[in-house]
């Protein structure tokens, strides 16, 4: 595909992005969040277990950091959706229903709620971005969660903070750092970027 061919598929997803978000119905963006849940139902069912955390690896940062950028404050509600029908159809990582809320992986559930919600705000408040502002967010983003996880895993296996640390972000960062290039390398393709002008 050539460069010019390449710019203007670009300029058309993002164009119909910034028309999605100003212009679409409650109706279109409950179906948007819906799906969203449903993308990260399905990176929760790919985990692999490791003998150093007890804790998976799954896909499911990927899909929660493109949700907050995508849907921007309905990105919340998307996992809002994710867990409240995860609690009722057993879709979580490894547990069924209700049992993710209270076990080892509840800790991150909560970071994806605030992680979407920190990520669909600034994405509400900024149309054009450059890739290291995206960079930057996601990472935030994918910290919170990383925190969140260990917080939870220190009072439930009652740890000390370094130790959760270690079994609860540790083992994640590399992997993470991997999902955050992707996720912002996607949402760099789907929305506006500052000009000259604007950036000085």
């Amino acid at each position: 595909m050539s460069i010019t061919a390449f710019e203007e598929y670009r300029g058309f997803a993002v164009d119909r992005l910034l028309h999605w978000r100003e212009e679409a119905g409650l109706a279109s963006k409950l179906v948007a969040c819906l799906l969203f849940a449903v993308l990260m139902a399905v990176a929760a069912q790919v985990r692999l277990y490791f003998p150093f955390t007890p804790v998976p690896f799954t896909g499911q940062v990927l899909v929660v950091l493109l949700a907050g950028f995508v849907l921007g404050r309905f990105g919340t509600l998307s996992v809002g959706m994710y867990l409240g029908l995860g609690a009722s159809f057993g879709w979580f990582s490894g547990q069924i229903g209700i049992a993710a809320l209270s076990g080892v992986t509840a800790g991150y559930l909560l970071g994806f709620v605030i992680a979407a919600a920190l990520i669909g705000e600034v994405a509400h408040r900024n149309q054009c971005w450059n890739l290291s502002r995206i960079v930057l967010v996601m990472s935030i983003g994918a910290s919170i969660i990383l925190v969140s996880g260990s917080i939870w895993l220190a009072f439930l296996l009652h740890l000390d903070p370094v130790q959760a640390l270690l079994i609860g972000a540790l083992p994640f960062l590399a992997v993470d750092a991997i999902k955050v290039l992707a996720a912002a390398s996607t949402a760099y393709l789907i929305t506006p970027h500052p000009t000259r002008s604007s950036q000085s």
